[in-house]
């Protein structure tokens, strides 16, 4: 209903906007440049940032743009990931029989990546929802890591959790890990001008030129969604339905109060 009475070309504020889609701001594209250069230079990088903040939406920008011929990424998304499962993921990903033994299965893995490395193609490791992961399964990263007595590695392993992992990275357990990060960045929400374009730019990727959304309702959307990209769309979806519902071209704080409601119940 909505997208026909306003005639997008599609639902807007989807989550599942095509990557070329993608609107990009300041926190976007600084955490894309620092992920390109981990990658570029085998490093270890620590991203953090509330649900919803973008931090998957940059690391796919990141995937999308690098060389594929230069760079395999590997992503991971597995709260149950073990010591003992993480090479066996691994190498199940990279298309190798694993052994039985967790001590062959990490030789092995060594042994693949850096074989990798060698012929021209770097792996990059990504774990996603790492807060969810036990400590000593986070201090297994650094054995992961681990090549020629720490001076070398042919890969770059990426971190990315909720704001919590930068707590948990504080552990003692993990100083060893913590101590060999290069690269932090934590994520945080948009400021109200850039909440205004991202509103402005969704609206244009699904062919809606004019500005539909009143000020106020964007101070209002900005205020509610403190700038998290995930709540703004839910809030917009719901906002733009209201507005269709009653047949009013214009969406305003009304329509954004009664998507709130709805939201929260």
């Amino acid at each position: 209903m909505m997208t026909e009475f306003f005639r997008f070309t599609r639902e807007p504020f989807d989550r599942d906007i095509p990557v070329e889609d993608l609107v990009r701001f300041h926190n976007h594209n600084e955490l894309c440049a620092r992920l390109m250069y981990a990658a570029e230079h085998r490093q270890i990088a620590l991203v953090t940032g509330d649900t919803g903040t973008g931090k998957t939406t940059a690391i796919r920008a990141v995937m999308k743009r690098m060389d594929d011929s230069r760079y395999r990424f590997l992503y991971i998304a597995n709260a149950g990931l073990t010591p003992k499962t993480l090479y066996r993921v691994i190498l199940e990903r990279l298309q190798i029989q694993p052994k039985f033994r967790q001590v062959d299965n990490q030789v092995l893995t060594h042994q693949v990546l850096e074989e990798s490395y060698q012929k021209g193609r770097q792996v990059v490791i990504v774990v996603d929802e790492a807060q969810d992961l036990d400590p000593q399964m986070l201090a297994e990263f650094r054995f992961l890591n681990n090549f020629k007595a720490d001076s070398f590695s042919p890969i770059s392993l990426w971190l990315v959790g909720q704001s919590e992992l930068r707590e948990t990275m504080k552990l003692r357990i993990l100083s060893a890990l913590s101590g060999r990060i290069q690269i932090r960045y934590h994520m945080t929400g948009l400021t109200e001008s850039e909440v205004h374009d991202y509103i402005s730019k969704q609206l244009a990727c699904v062919g809606e030129e004019k500005m539909i959304f009143s000020a106020d309702a964007v101070k209002l959307i900005a205020k509610t969604s403190q700038g998290n990209p995930s709540i703004m769309n839910t809030l917009c979806r719901g906002a733009l339905l209201d507005a269709a519902t009653r047949e009013e071209q214009v969406v305003d704080t009304s329509h954004v109060e009664r998507a709130w409601m709805e939201v929260n119940g």
